[in-house]
């Protein structure tokens, strides 16, 4: 687990929602400030827009790091990587089927995130 992955994860043992723990992790490479991922990631945690929120979180950052065109591809890409590690990309899935804790889920979006900055 790289350091980026390591503090998403310190993120989620505090009082962050795994939308917002990987996205403050990677706050820098998104060009913006901690608080402003804190804020721009809340919408995003416990699967309010059906996708895992720490899925969410990592295509946020991957759009605003390389931009709105090369963004589906990545989206794509980042998913499959996902669900290949985790058996799902839907949180109301992944809870169901006890596939990976919350926690789980914020280290795997997180690794695959670093492989792709």
């Amino acid at each position: 687990m790289g350091v980026k992955a390591e503090k998403a994860v310190e993120y989620m043992r505090g009082s962050y929602s795994c939308s917002q723990s990987v996205m403050c992790a990677f706050c820098d490479d998104a060009g913006i400030t901690h608080d402003e991922a804190k804020k721009i990631a809340a919408p995003y945690s416990g699967g309010r827009k059906i996708k895992c929120g720490a899925v969410c979180a990592a295509e946020l950052v991957l759009t605003a790091k390389f931009g709105e065109e090369n963004a589906q591809k990545l989206h794509a890409e980042f998913e499959k990587k996902f669900f290949d590690k985790v058996g799902a990309i839907n949180c109301r899935e992944i809870r169901s089927k006890n596939l990976r804790p919350c926690i789980g889920c914020v280290e795997e979006s997180a690794t695959i995130l670093e492989s792709f900055i």
